[in-house]
């Protein structure tokens, strides 16, 4: 049954990134707020038989998930149809038009493959972390949970400036799509770093929340010592990589994940990791290296301004052919009448 939440989970997705594409970010944002709550309740009502459920254990939680995602899909489906301003019917999901299709998969293509990637070498390296020990593999577990208070924000506002981005580039206000990119990291810095930096002051309480055990506290709290320089790293990776998917440079993201998230930070981690027995904070730092050369190829990439270059000068080259097709037409017209003087 969990593997049947992954449709309503993946066209969830598609939803909402079309209502977002809108300018509409509050309503995706209270449904998933919203979701994420009932998701608890029913977690917690399947697993500890409260609330009048049945008590389930694994098979509540994979019902307690399909069934949210189920909601949360509906829920933006009736706000996809009302996001425009005509309400879309089953005849406007039909596909009108082959050519717009295979322009949406060759961008969509490389941004499923960067995903994939991530979640992949992510598997494997928790299977390294595995193989160290139980207690390397929860340390790692509960600073996943603690780092996304760090990076959600920032991710909020690369998200953002992507949509940003987007629009500006449609709009072919290229010098302010440009520009955008920098004031969105330079926003984004600020906030995941003072959020790293409160996180490691006050991150053993809160891993006391998870454990007492006081050799996983000791890892714990010397990996949000790194978590500060990791977060800036992920802005830098995270902003710029938006940037250049949001005007359709997709494939360049994809070939840096393809040899930054299996050649550092897998290959590394492996090597450091388990072969050299360095142990966590080895695969840790692997991981820092591999968002800071993702976002440093990412920078170089927006700093080259390619696809705004190309689009530009497309731009002007259609405007010089409508130009000239206006003045054919006056020309003739001018020629005529002079032709008429003349036999006057």
């Amino acid at each position: 049954m969990a593997g049947c939440g992954l449709a309503p989970f993946a066209l969830s997705a598609a939803f909402g990134t079309v209502i977002r594409n809108t300018g509409n970010t509050r309503g995706p944002m209270l449904t998933a707020v919203g979701i994420n709550l009932l998701h608890v309740m029913l977690n917690y009502g399947f697993i500890f038989g409260a609330f009048g459920f049945p008590r389930l254990g694994l098979q509540g939680v994979a019902i307690s998930t399909f069934s949210c995602r189920t909601i949360m899909m509906l829920v933006l489906a009736y706000m996809f149809m009302h996001a425009f301003e005509r309400k879309v019917g089953i005849a406007d999901i039909r596909l009108r038009s082959p050519k717009l299709f295979k322009e949406v998969l060759r961008i969509g293509w490389p941004l499923g493959v960067n995903s994939s990637c991530w979640m992949l070498s992510q598997m494997v390296i928790f299977m390294f972390l595995a193989v160290m020990g139980a207690k390397e593999l929860a340390t790692r577990t509960y600073l996943n949970t603690l780092e996304s208070f760090c990076f959600m924000l920032g991710l909020a506002i690369a998200m953002g400036v992507q949509i940003k981005i987007a629009h500006l580039f449609g709009s072919k206000q290229w010098k302010d799509a440009y520009a955008s990119a920098y004031k969105a990291l330079g926003v984004g810095l600020v906030i995941v770093t003072v959020n790293a930096a409160a996180l490691a002051l006050t991150g053993r309480w809160f891993l006391g929340f998870f454990t007492k055990d006081p050799e996983i506290l000791r890892m714990g709290v010397s990996l949000l010592a790194l978590n500060i320089v990791l977060q800036p790293g992920k802005m830098l990776n995270m902003g710029f990589g938006s940037g250049l998917n949001a005007v359709g440079d997709t494939r360049f993201p994809m070939m840096t994940a393809l040899f930054s998230m299996w050649g550092v930070a897998t290959g590394l981690s492996y090597y450091f990791g388990l072969h050299l027995g360095w142990g966590l904070v080895a695969v840790y730092v692997c991981m820092i290296a591999d968002e800071y050369v993702r976002g440093a190829l990412a920078f170089l990439r927006w700093r080259q301004r390619k696809h705004l270059t190309r689009a530009e000068q497309r731009d002007l080259r259609q405007q010089s052919a409508a130009d000239g097709a206006a003045a054919q037409p006056a020309g003739a017209a001018n020629a005529a009448a002079t032709a008429t003087g003349a036999r006057a």
